[in-house]
């Protein structure tokens, strides 16, 4: 009767060692399956999207009207000079000068870069603080080739171009809206915006990329007469 009960729990505790280690290797899967989900990767949050292209790109943004650098984007056409003939007030798209610098992630690298080439851009406007009761402004996507030349070694490569800010469609709908008594603003209709940009593209090998740049500007009825 010993041999039987001994050989009985001798089964029992090898079954339960087997369970055991069935389960240590499931866990273990589920473990390795979850810490390769969480990783980052290119684009993660905090990332400019430019990281698998292996060139990092920096931008800035500088509003830019009638020729000189302003913030101040006039929504209001004056007569500045009642003639005659009436001479009315310059007033066109406020533009803005996009200045990208790329350099390699890595500049001890042997990989040679690809040329990077932005296809679109998207202008999104965020209300200030000071500008809750403001009226909203519509959002902008732009398609543009812009060429940014592949950076080699330490080197930096520095492009400029014109983007638009605030169009003539999205000015005459602003001065529509704060005048319609349905929105907040200042003295000469003046309220402050954060215009958001998101540029997107491919490098020469087909991957893709993106970056992010910011303004902050003010809009209403400024006085560009000469």
């Amino acid at each position: 009767m010993n041999t039987i009960k001994d050989f009985k729990n001798m089964t029992t505790g090898g079954m339960m060692r087997r369970n055991k280690f069935i389960l240590f290797t499931v866990y273990c899967l589920l473990l390795t399956a979850f810490l390769w989900g969480c990783g980052g990767g290119s684009g993660s949050p905090g990332s400019n999207g430019t990281e698998n292209t292996g060139v990092t790109v920096d931008a800035t943004i500088t509003p830019l009207y009638l020729g000189g650098n302003t913030y101040s984007v006039d929504t209001f056409q004056v007569v500045c000079d009642p003639g005659p003939p009436p001479v009315a007030e310059v007033f066109t798209d406020h533009n803005a000068t996009l200045t990208m610098t790329a350099r390699l992630i890595n500049p001890n690298t042997t990989f040679q870069a690809g040329t990077l080439y932005v296809e679109k851009y998207t202008v999104e406007f965020r209300r200030s603080s000071d500008s809750i009761g403001a009226p909203p402004i519509q959002s902008d996507t732009r398609y543009k080739t812009i060429v940014i030349p592949a950076p080699a070694g330490t080197g930096v490569t520095t492009v400029e171009d014109t983007v638009i800010l605030v169009d003539l469609i999205r000015k005459d709908q602003y001065t529509a809206d704060v005048t319609s008594g349905q929105y907040n603003s200042g003295l000469a209709y003046l309220n402050n915006y954060t215009a958001l940009y998101t540029f997107e593209g491919k490098n020469e090998y087909g991957e893709k990329f993106s970056f992010k740049a910011q303004t902050d500007f003010q809009i209403g009825n400024f006085d560009y007469c000469d």
